[in-house]
């Protein structure tokens, strides 16, 4: 059968597998004019809207980390992942299966070969992708024996690389395009971990280059600002000079005046008057709210939010928690750019070292399980009568068998042969449809005998609460029924412990004294059908 397709009309067209797997929307068929052209011409120009726009090259972007904003945005950024604690190292395997034995070997040497590298240092490296859209970490190896170790992981430059028309890296060096011949990088050498990087955009998001324009608009603000404050922080000294005053009288006032200024101190002409006159706050308002806004927006770009950063004004909590929230989206998304870094590497390590078919190890953010959650959960399904097993809170709590006691019906009472018999809801059954009215009184008084018997001290002291008791045990219709009398009588005059132990006794005693009665009732049955 040829191969092709069958179009929404009826009609087949065939089509090759040379057409499927060559590439047909590239830049050489697109007509991209520098695709063809050779040495430094031929690399990728940087698509960076804010850089084209001022005509500046992405090493500018070094230099923005000096503002107190964007240090402060960076660092804490960086934190959420630098301090979880939670990354792990695992050896590689099928999923629902072990790792196989040379899995773990891998797994082992690649882990040995990672304790001499600061991994603190590379994760920092790698979480300043964000900020310059992308960064380049190269592998140093060294060869012993039949072994290819790992020595070092360096963060480089990132100015010193451009990609070229197949969106491959390639170094430049640091002058960058005045390089004579841009040099490809050999397989294995080199990791780039890249920020939301693209066909079109392989150099990758750069949010440093976003701040840009309100760093700018903030340091000509804080010049601005800073004449403002020393010229007009300070009161105006504004003297009325007598109208007969003559220019030399007014000049040697004005003297006089400039001279108080430092010294506080001026001898002015009878007759002249002298005012210290300050500039209105309205004008520094303007000022600090100009350079505010700029400090919004750098924590906006870098953060995605602002109130974990700053905290101005009055704020509620439900807006700090959804800023949190934002926060904790990008710390994610951090580790997830991480994982795929380090997975990166295990698996160079894996191509090197290991035979086909042997799993590269796997790096991953592991958060524990959140417990609280959890625990509210089996609060909800305890209300509408779920019952847990020891199992239950041994897995997911992690709780020892001799740590708890989980909370339930009696134990079952043994039988004759010793073995554990539980005949308590079938004698209830039973007692319900006994019409023997001799047999089920005289059970009746031996169940209200054995109740006093066990109730404590203070309570059988009372007579009218065991009247209440008895009562309660007349009234009740079924066995559950004479459950839940019994708790709301109880529960008033007993610890929830005690309680729990007496309820436990009277049912099994109740539910025995019934099986009792339907032995006797069978019995008797049987002596009057003889």
């Amino acid at each position: 059968m040829a191969d092709g397709l069958f179009m929404p009309d009826g009609s087949f067209r065939p089509f090759s597998a040379a057409e499927l797997s060559t590439e047909l929307a590239t830049r050489q068929n697109a007509g991209v004019y520098y695709a063809e052209l050779e040495g430094w011409l031929s690399t990728l120009p940087d698509p960076d809207p804010v850089l084209r726009k001022r005509g500046d090259e992405a090493t500018v972007l070094r230099d923005l980390s000096a503002d107190d904003q964007v240090a402060t945005a960076m660092l804490s950024r960086k934190n959420r992942v630098l301090n979880c604690p939670h990354f792990n190292l695992r050896a590689g395997a099928v999923e629902g299966e072990e790792p196989t034995p040379e899995a773990e070997e891998l797994f082992r040497r690649f882990r040995q070969d990672l304790e001499r590298t600061n991994q603190r240092s590379i994760i920092s490296a790698m979480l300043d992708a964000p900020f310059y859209g992308y960064t380049p970490l190269e592998l140093i190896w060294k060869m012993d024996g039949d072994w290819w170790h790992i020595v070092d992981i360096i963060a480089r430059p990132f100015h010193w690389f451009r990609f070229d028309s197949k969106n491959l890296p390639v170094f430049v060096g640091e002058y960058g395009l005045f390089c004579a011949e841009p040099q490809p990088l050999p397989p294995g050498k080199f990791v780039f971990v890249a920020h939301h990087a693209t066909y079109d955009n392989p150099y990758g998001l750069r949010l440093l280059s976003r701040c840009l324009w309100p760093v700018s608009f903030k340091r000509g603000g804080l010049t601005f600002y800073a004449r403002f404050v020393e010229r007009h922080g300070m009161p105006w000294v504004v003297g009325e000079a007598p109208s007969q005053a003559k220019p030399a009288e007014k000049a040697e006032m004005a003297r006089n005046l400039a001279r108080m200024v430092q010294d506080a101190v001026a001898v002015i002409p009878h007759g002249a008057n002298v005012k210290l006159e300050s500039a209105g706050q309205t004008q520094g308002e303007i000022h600090e709210k100009f350079l505010a806004r700029q400090d919004k927006a750098i924590s906006k770009i870098l953060m995605g939010q602002t109130l974990t950063v700053e905290m101005e004004g009055k704020n509620s909590q439900a807006a700090a928690q959804t800023h949190n929230d934002v926060a904790e989206g990008l710390a994610d998304s951090d580790k997830a750019m991480v994982c795929d870094a380090w997975n990166e590497i295990a698996w160079l390590y894996a191509q090197v070292n290991a035979a086909p078919g042997v799993l590269a190890p796997v790096a991953a953010y592991e958060e524990p399980d959140d417990l609280n959650k959890q625990a509210d959960l089996d609060k909800k399904l305890t209300e509408i009568g779920a019952e847990f097993t020891e199992e239950h809170f041994t897995e997911v709590y992690g709780l020892k068998p001799g740590e708890f006691q989980v909370r339930g019906a009696a134990a079952p009472l043994p039988d004759a042969e010793g073995t554990a018999t539980d005949f308590a809801a079938p004698a209830a059954r039973k007692m319900r449809m006994a019409g023997n009215t001799r047999v089920a009184e005289k059970a009746q008084k031996t169940l209200d005998a054995a109740i006093v018997k066990m109730l404590p001290k203070a309570l059988r002291a009372s007579n009218t609460f065991v009247g209440e008791v008895e009562a309660a045990i007349h009234q009740a219709k079924s066995y559950d029924d004479l459950q839940d009398r019994l708790v709301e009588l109880l529960a008033p005059a007993m610890t929830p412990r005690t309680l729990e132990n007496f309820l436990a006794c009277a049912m099994t005693a109740a539910a025995g004294h019934g099986a009792t009665a339907i032995e006797a009732e069978i019995e008797d049955d049987g002596q009057e059908e003889a």
